[in-house]
């Protein structure tokens, strides 16, 4: 099993389709597209986000509360076999610091992990850093009393920088979300929470933001936006309504 980790701070924002073709123009100049984005075009992402019956860990979130965790696993593409590889991962954040905690497993392991609350028989040859997470993901599940619970999947394309590689940007569309089938079995069906005419930029970045990228945001009056997936999607859940506007917040 292997395990990535990430520390770093997330600002998001809602572009204009303008804002989001002056910017990717712009940004040739500074970075490069990621592995999955072949001839420069986006790829889909799936995701299934792990919640309890009361949705507490998205209630929790939406409170804005100073610490906050998720539990999801993300494919890069539609599985087709049991043994097919997805990412398991715990996000955290506290006080604007996002730290990620990533495994790489096998979808049946995932799934078994899931239905027994007991770790994979992979975790006895695990190295000790391996098997930490393992439990920690593990107590999550226990603690919370978590199962699948919301499928979200997007069109993105993502970005890294050419002097400082752990500078990302990623661009988000056609954000589609569901609380049934929850697989990566190709299906894309869903609502679509995204507010017409948006793209969702998202820059990571492990420490204070580039002067060359905060002035081009500034120039062109791109601010930070509080927009999140699972959190608009639990909002529709809650009001009933599943048509995605432009609130004022995001203006």
């Amino acid at each position: 099993m292997a395990i990535t980790v990430f520390k770093r701070y997330e600002k998001k924002y809602l572009l204009t389709l303008e804002q989001y073709e002056a910017l990717r123009v712009f940004l040739a100049d500074y970075m490069r597209y990621d592995k999955y984005c072949l001839n420069d075009k986006s790829y889909k992402l799936y995701n299934i986000y792990f919640d309890s019956p009361t949705n507490e860990l998205i209630r929790t979130s939406v409170s804005k509360p100073p610490y906050k965790e998720k539990l999801r696993m993300r494919s890069y593409f539609p599985l087709r076999e049991a043994d097919d590889k997805v990412f398991f991962e715990i996000k955290k954040k506290y006080k604007g610091v996002v730290t990620k905690r990533r495994a790489t497993m096998k979808y049946s392991e995932v799934m078994e992990m899931v239905r027994t609350r007991q770790l994979p028989p992979s975790y006895e040859t695990a190295s000790y850093f391996d098997r930490q997470v393992e439990k920690e993901i593990l107590r999550m599940l226990v603690n919370y009393n978590l199962r699948p619970a919301v499928y979200i999947s997007y069109d993105r394309v993502a970005m890294f920088g050419i002097d400082d590689p752990e500078l990302r940007i990623t661009f988000d569309k056609e954000i589609y979300t569901r609380r049934t089938n929850l697989t990566f079995d190709g299906d894309t069906s869903g609502y679509d929470i995204m507010p017409p005419e948006r793209i969702l930029m998202e820059i990571k970045i492990p420490n204070a933001m580039p002067l060359w990228l905060a002035r081009f945001l500034s120039e062109h009056k791109i601010f930070n936006s509080s927009f999140s997936k699972y959190g608009k999607e639990y909002e529709y859940l809650v009001t009933g309504v599943h048509t995605p506007e432009l609130e004022e917040e995001y203006v």
